[in-house]
């Protein structure tokens, strides 16, 4: 009889993916499996995580720690020794593990902050409580955007910590490729660069996440004071990516082999970014043209969406998935810094950014971003 199957975990947070195929070892010798437990677990990024004032991504973040590949814990709903759920909902759902199972997750992280996620119901996952993020997928339920955003089904609460409650990205999928674009020609919102002018002073933390990067990268001064400013820093990451060339860039690809890469802080020039999506797409044609078609329709959705025009999207994926099947989808996702608009003001997505027009460059890395799926597919 063949050994049962165990979740297979991937999630997408703001700095790139990370994932883990959890396999039969990790479960504690001697436990059962229910069968009813055969699912898989994704959600949206982990940058939203707070308001639309948190802090940028990498100020979080170091480039060792991207690099390490770190283990972490994934709690699940109900801890050892409770007998009842603690779900806040309308009606109650009842956590599938028995005591037995209940047992955490280990994950391997690429990217991104720790301790946002936990382990939900079968189809979904929790993600930690953005008032920002909730107020995006409370419009987004009337918006022509709906259908290539995540499901969500509310907030929840634990040890009165709340957490956004979303659908399973990975549910269709069979060991699935994964890779997080990040979309705009940068990832800092405007008020980010306001006020950290307003109280400029030397960070030799972003002095040190600058180096790690590129020896090169803080002038001599800034090497001497052994600092820089967070202004300096933001607009200075930017530079090194397509973001500042192509409206978008790669966060992070997981491979269904099992190969994580996030190395992308420095991929900058066309073709690198077409051997990129060469690597992730490999030679299946009817998954390049399936991507195609998906981002026809999401720019059209997008020029049509009353929510897109009012918001400036900053810090927002595309979040591209496919499998050995054929199968392969493309959803929007991470609204914790998607802005709304003062009354009256809309965006455009497509010009260049100026300090003061709040354009975030959506449209042109979307148009770029087909560019390269159409440059990959004639090669």
């Amino acid at each position: 009889m063949d050994a049962p199957r165990v979740p297979q975990v991937t999630i997408t947070p703001d700095g790139g993916g990370f994932s883990r195929e959890m396999k039969q070892e990790d479960w504690e010798e001697g436990e059962a499996v229910d069968g009813n437990l055969c699912r898989k677990l994704s959600t949206s990024s982990v940058s939203s995580t707070g308001s639309s004032a948190v802090e940028s991504e990498d100020d979080l973040l170091s480039d060792n720690e991207n690099k390490s590949k770190g283990i972490i814990t994934l709690e699940p709903l109900v801890d050892a020794g409770e007998s009842k759920p603690w779900w806040k909902l309308k009606t109650i759902v009842q956590w599938p593990f028995s005591a037995a199972h209940k047992r955490k997750l280990n994950w391997v992280q690429l990217a991104g902050h720790k301790g946002n996620f936990k382990a939900a119901d079968e189809g979904s996952i929790l993600k930690k409580y953005s008032e920002n993020e909730v107020r995006c997928f409370e419009r987004l339920k009337s918006d022509t955007l709906l259908a290539f955003v995540p499901a969500y089904h509310g907030v929840v609460e634990k040890d009165g910590e709340s957490f956004i409650h979303m659908a399973d990205l990975l549910a269709t999928f069979d060991l699935p490729n994964v890779m997080d674009c990040k979309m705009g020609v940068r990832t800092y919102l405007e008020e980010e660069l306001v006020r950290a002018r307003e109280r400029p002073k030397l960070r030799a933390d972003l002095y040190k996440k600058m180096v790690e990067v590129d020896c090169q990268g803080p002038t001599a001064q800034e090497h001497s004071q052994c600092g820089v400013t967070k202004p300096r820093y933001m607009q200075w990451r930017e530079s090194l990516s397509s973001s500042n060339t192509m409206g978008f860039r790669i966060d992070g690809i997981k491979k269904s082999d099992g190969t994580c890469r996030t190395d992308f802080k420095k991929t900058r020039l066309e073709q690198d970014v077409i051997e990129a999506f060469k690597d992730f797409v490999g030679s299946n044609v009817n998954v390049i043209k399936s991507y195609l078609s998906k981002l026809t329709e999401i720019q059209q959705a997008l020029k049509r969406s009353e929510f897109f025009k009012q918001h400036e999207v900053i810090g927002s994926s595309l979040l591209f998935i496919h499998d050995h099947t054929g199968n392969a989808q493309v959803w929007l996702i991470d609204f914790g810094k998607t802005t709304e608009l003062p009354e009256g003001q809309v965006l455009k997505h497509d010009v260049p950014w100026r300090e003061g027009n709040r354009e975030d460059g959506y449209l042109l890395g979307l148009q770029n971003l087909i560019g390269i799926l159409e440059a990959v597919s004639s090669e």
